[in-house]
């Protein structure tokens, strides 16, 4: 760097330096305009920062592995509908003709049964075909992975510990791998330990076991399995996807009963990753970022008043030389330090209240990579670039107000100059931040309006009273035994039904409200087969007798049923919901006719009672065509208990435990909870985004009354003399009043207007996000409307009765 260059830069930052100073000893002698300023850019900056931690993490942070973006999931996919799990036959194929990919494994999340080693649990686990963590290219932190052999059916089981499990279940011990665990009742050899930072995104897992495929079965085994693989160096994912198109169609020549109508799809992990949250997030997003600029524009007119207020000061500046360069890097200077003040305050809120709002997360929200999120460097930059970008934009507009071509006017004019200059400015930036804080609201007031809708469904059961329990049979135990499959589910109901505080109780495969169910092809055994793919079918519940009396569903007709008579050995019964008997018997009785079920195998069942609808895979889902399966007749591994209770159900859960312990003492739970918990996760995420956005809306709305409230004020402060002189001369102080409520309301409602406008195109983003309200609906917005205006009103109280205190005959005086 030359001589020259070098004082130049030493001038500036001595001049950068002088100037802080100088900004920091105004500051200090009006402490209530910098704490104001502050504290609004840091609730802006914070808010914007905490959102942006959170989109960092799920939808611009890579996923952590090697070359994520090769990573992709293949599923299944019928003609007409959305994708499916994979058929095992199916991903054999797949994996054994493709040329598209380096590597294929399969994975199926089920509960894990930990026994022998302290009291039985259950953990989320992963069955995982052979050479899964190598597409994914994470070897295990200990050990070794899974390998062909291990893979095989019948061979010696193994695990893998998540790191985690490892160290609260295992105390961290080094020589694990090689131990023996009780894993699903029999004994289990360690083989590994996965890294603590390894986590598949789609499915949360502290346990691995091998798939362990019986290939005499996989023809006629049902869809089951989740596909991951990775792409080849070179290989494109529309070149994939048709490869995959092509070997779907193959299968559906090879297998038509199983396979006709059926195609492959392939979907980038990280895009399957995301799912639905990225509309929720990027809506967030813009939500903040909109109160981030109402947070600026009402720093710009604090600033722009006060600017207003040393008017005389930078016009004396101006006029001794000071050029406009100059005086803007005063002001740059000072805007820019009330920014980095706002700015750390804002980070540091966010460091703090993220984590916290992670964790108070319900466990089953649907948030990608929540193990994830954290305020890191990325986000630290983000909040600096923030902070900086609005120090510089709401800085320079209070030297832009100087103007060279009328010093000698403002310097005659003394302290009184400038009474209306910036007004325009000022009224503008209120315009504006009351048009935002319009769409905020609306957009707050859609989601809320949405929720309360969504909360008030009829689920078509009593959620209250009732304890659900989560459980997967201890596998090794009953996985080939159906009579004893049958019969410990029995006998733990009966036990249950014996306890004083238990009212009824029942089993089902897969608890309603969990995000789905099993499903399959069932048609009417009085007509012809449908041909390949041509048939009919819907939802399945395998259930135990008493299950609608405990759900308190009621009975259209016939009987539930019976564990007397609905046995192992006796002729197949079942049940269908209100929705399935109407699709296969319009206008006809079911009662005692027969269906062919493709459930474990064709079987041939009798209808024997039409039960109501309800709603089994979430509150915002609608009731789906359902057969219920009697779980004497076909026992399932998932074995989930219902109890309904006299009291509070979660004061039984003690007794629920000893019952099953005492029933099974190897048996774990996975998860016990009320049915009102889970209701209550099944809508965890649209009660989240109503409360974030009601609480943005909140804050706009009160920013945007400040905004009026402030310009107004400054407003009356300017007009003093006119005020007075219009007293003395006469003038009513209700007439004084209405003219300052008229100036305030005509900003408000230029800003509701513009808002409303706004709105209506900008809210139609949060269409698939809003349950039956439409984004245009008449009844928010009129709300809205009013809602701002009685706001801006109160608004503009205060500075109205004070232009009406003013005393005519000081102001005659000092004149």
């Amino acid at each position: 760097m030359t001589p020259r260059r070098q004082n130049r830069v030493w001038a500036v930052l001595e001049r950068t330096a002088h100037d802080a100073l100088f900004a920091l000893r105004l500051l200090r002698k009006s402490p209530g305009f910098a704490f104001t300023a502050i504290a609004v850019l840091a609730l802006g900056i914070g808010a914007t920062t905490a959102i942006f931690s959170v989109v960092n993490c799920v939808l611009i942070r890579p996923l952590p592995f090697s070359e994520p973006g090769r990573l992709a999931m293949v599923w299944e996919r019928r003609l007409g509908r959305g994708t499916n799990v994979v058929q095992t036959q199916n991903f054999l194929d797949w994996r054994a003709r493709n040329q598209s990919f380096s590597g294929m494994a399969c994975f199926m999340g089920v509960p894990m049964n930990l026994s022998g080693d302290g009291d039985p649990i259950q953990v989320p686990g992963l069955r995982v075909s052979a050479g899964f963590f190598e597409v994914l290219r994470t070897p295990p932190f200990l050990g070794r992975s899974i390998t062909e052999e291990d893979d095989t059916f019948g061979a010696p089981p193994v695990a893998i510990l998540s790191y985690g499990l490892w160290q609260s279940r295992f105390g961290g011990r080094l020589d694990i791998v090689g131990q023996k665990i009780v894993q699903g009742g029999r004994q289990t050899e360690i083989i590994g330990v996965m890294p603590p930072d390894f986590a598949f995104p789609t499915i949360r897992a502290d346990l691995y076991g091998p798939m362990g495929i019986d290939l005499a079965k996989a023809p006629r085994d049902g869809r089951n399995y989740s596909v991951v693989a990775r792409l080849k160096p070179g290989v494109s994912l529309a070149q994939a996807q048709q490869e995959m198109e092509a070997i779907a169609a193959q299968t559906v020549r090879e297998r038509p009963q199983m396979n006709t109508n059926w195609s492959a799809v392939v979907i980038p992990l990280r895009e399957q990753t995301v799912g639905k949250s990225r509309d929720t997030l990027l809506v967030l997003l813009a939500a903040v970022m909109f109160v981030l600029l109402i947070a600026c524009a009402n720093v710009s007119n604090l600033l722009l008043m006060r600017a207003a207020g040393r008017r005389r000061e930078m016009t004396v500046r101006a006029a001794l030389g000071a050029g406009r360069g100059r005086l803007l890097h005063q002001t740059a200077v000072e805007s820019l330090l009330l920014a980095i003040a706002g700015g750390v305050l804002g980070f540091l809120l966010a460091y703090w209240c993220v984590p916290a709002a992670v964790r108070m997360l319900p466990e089953g929200y649907p948030l990608p990579r929540r193990a994830e999120v954290r305020v890191d460097g990325a986000v630290l930059w983000f909040s600096i670039a923030a902070s900086m970008l609005c120090g510089l934009v709401f800085g320079i507009f209070p030297a832009l107000q100087v103007d060279r071509a009328r010093l000698a006017e403002c310097l005659k004019q003394g302290g009184r100059a400038g009474s209306g200059a910036g007004r325009g400015l000022r009224n503008s930036l209120v315009v504006a931040e009351v048009a935002v804080a319009v769409v905020l609201v609306a957009g707050a007031g859609l989601m809320v309006r949405s929720f309360v809708l969504l909360n008030g469904v009829d689920l078509g059961f009593r959620p209250d009273h009732l304890l659900t329990v989560r459980m997967l049979l201890v596998f090794n135990k009953y996985a080939g035994d159906l009579p004893r499959r049958a019969a410990v589910v029995a006998d733990t109901l009966q036990r249950l039904r014996a306890l004083p505080q238990v009212r009824s109780a029942s089993s089902i495969h897969i608890l309603p409200m969990m995000g789905g169910n099993s499903g399959s092809d069932y048609n009417r055994a009085d007509r012809p087969p449908p041909p390949p793919g041509g048939g009919t079918g819907g939802e399945v519940s395998v259930i135990s007798d008493d299950y609608f009396r405990t759900m308190g569903i009621p009975m259209v007709a016939g009987r539930e049923f019976d564990r007397r008579t609905d046995r192992m050995g006796t002729p197949g019964v079942a049940i269908l919901n209100r929705a399935a008997a109407e699709r296969l018997y319009p206008g006809e009785n079911p009662i005692g006719k027969r269906l062919k079920v493709f459930w474990s195998g064709a079987t041939d069942v009798g209808i024997v009672g039409i039960a109501e609808n309800m709603r089994h895979d979430g509150v915002a889902t609608d009731p789906q065509p359902t057969l219920y399966v009697c779980n004497m007749q076909a026992p399932n591994l998932l074995a989930s208990l219902l109890v309904r209770t006299q009291g509070d159900p979660i004061t039984a859960v003690a007794s629920v435990k000893r019952v099953l312990h005492d029933a099974d003492p190897d048996q774990g739970i996975a998860a016990i909870q009320s049915m009102q918990q889970l209701v209550a996760g099944s809508i965890a995420g649209p009660r989240l985004q109503a409360l974030l956005l009601g609480a943005f809306g909140a804050l706009a709305m009160v920013l945007a009354c400040v905004g009026i409230y402030a310009v107004i004020s400054y407003s009356v402060a300017q007009r003093v003399r006119e005020m007075g002189i219009r007293l003395a001369l006469g003038a009513a102080p209700s007439a004084v009043r209405t003219m300052v409520l008229r100036e305030g309301m005509a900003l408000a409602g230029a800003g509701i207007a513009a808002g409303v406008v706004a709105a209506l195109g900008l809210t139609r983003y949060l269409a698939t996000l809003l349950y039956v309200v439409k984004p245009t609906d008449p009844a928010i917005y009129s709300a809205v409307g009013v809602l701002l205006a009685v706001t801006a009103a109160a608004g503009c109280w205060i500075p109205a009765r004070r232009a009406t205190a003013v005393d005519p005959a000081v102001v005659l005086r000092e004149e």
